[in-house]
């Protein structure tokens, strides 16, 4: 009997460990890699040759750039996490496994915003941690090129109405293209032409095709097509604002025929001299017809265009046919035969809003 109960008793051992084995075994497979047994090299002080990596200005994220690199000495093999507590609105952390051990090199990667410049200490948490500093500078001044210079700026979109005599806001807007290299603040202003300006102020944060806002300021002083130029560092471009007379609007078209498949102003005259070189002065106009169905204020144009341009704004106070005499400024640049097209500025009816006339340069 004593045999029996000694073979039952050997039994439920060997079952019970064999179950205990089982049961490890399954809890190590779910666990995965077992905890690293480490310290940092520098513990508790100041971690022993760390190296800073990346560049860390105020306002500008951290990148896949930002990194410290410490160095870990390894006694047991296995999972790690590092990491560093908050500091001036940034950490660092690493986790990995280290499969020997010895001397191990870990990098921690930088996540968050610096919020402001300095010199900052970082502690990694944990009784093996160690400090590091890292230095906060001014953000930089980006690096980036207006797309379309050095000639007229890329797909420029406008928004609100710039009317004569009335101040412009914040809806009035242009939206440019540009190319940037480098990250970091920028200013971009324009010149102030016709009393108004547009500009932007803040900060690239990555590189690439990206679009900037303009803001206009300022009263436009005259109606009219307006050249505006943009400067940023060495590339340069220009856009056209049409700028609509005040209210009422008057209705009408551009008389016209047809030359070569193309409208050009019927009829037309031709005053003054055109000479390469030589401004033009009070002398240089040409003169359209417009027939008016509608009673109100008018403003036409021409494109700038070899140094030229032509304008003429106003009122009609009768109906039916009138003349309209626009008047040139600039500096022919070429002698030759330019076609300039007279335009509708602001509301126009669908068809005869434009015609064209060929202007000789001597």
């Amino acid at each position: 009997m004593k045999k029996l109960v000694t073979f039952l008793s050997s039994s439920v051992l060997i079952l019970l460990f064999t179950l205990f084995i089982v049961t490890c075994r399954k809890e190590y497979s779910y666990e995965g890699n077992p905890e690293a047994t480490f310290s940092l090299v520098g513990t508790p002080n100041e971690c022993i040759n760390f190296e800073v990596s990346g560049a860390y200005s105020a306002g500008i994220p951290a990148d896949s750039n930002n990194r410290v690199t410490v160095t870990a000495q390894v006694i047991t093999a296995g999972s790690y996490a590092i990491i560093t507590n908050t500091v001036n609105g940034i950490s660092f952390s690493a986790s990995g496994v280290f499969a020997d051990t010895g001397y191990q090199t870990v990098v921690l990667q930088g996540n968050g915003t610096p919020a402001i410049t300095g010199i900052y200490n970082f502690a990694i948490t944990g009784d093996s941690g160690c400090t590091f500093s890292i230095e906060v500078i001014n953000k930089p001044l980006a690096g980036y090129l207006l797309s379309g210079s050095p000639d007229n700026c890329e797909s420029p979109v406008f928004s609100g109405d710039c009317v004569q005599g009335k101040e412009l806001s914040a809806a009035n807007i242009v939206v440019i293209n540009v190319s940037v290299i480098t990250a970091g603040d920028y200013t971009i202003i324009t010149d102030t032409v016709n009393g108004i300006s547009f500009s932007s102020r803040g900060t690239f944060t990555t590189t690439g095709n990206q679009q900037v806002t303009l803001t206009g300021a300022g009263i436009p002083s005259a109606p009219g097509f307006f050249y505006f130029h943009l400067t940023a560092g060495a590339s340069q471009c220009t856009f056209r604002l049409p700028v609509v007379s005040a209210e009422p609007y008057a209705t009408y078209v551009l008389e016209s025929g047809i030359v070569n498949n193309s409208a050009y102003c019927t009829p037309h005259s031709i005053q003054g001299s055109y000479t390469a070189g030589t401004p033009l002065d009070a002398s240089n106009t040409i003169t359209i017809t417009a027939y008016v169905t509608i009673t109100g204020n008018y403003t036409l144009s021409t494109d700038s265009y070899n140094g030229i341009i032509f304008s003429a704004s106003g009122g009609f106070t009768t109906t039916g046919q009138q003349s309209v005499v626009l008047y040139g400024s600039g500096t022919p640049v070429m002698p030759g035969t330019f076609t300039l097209v007279p335009q509708i500025v602001g509301p126009s009816p669908i068809g005869g809003a434009y015609c064209g006339i060929d202007i000789p340069v001597k």
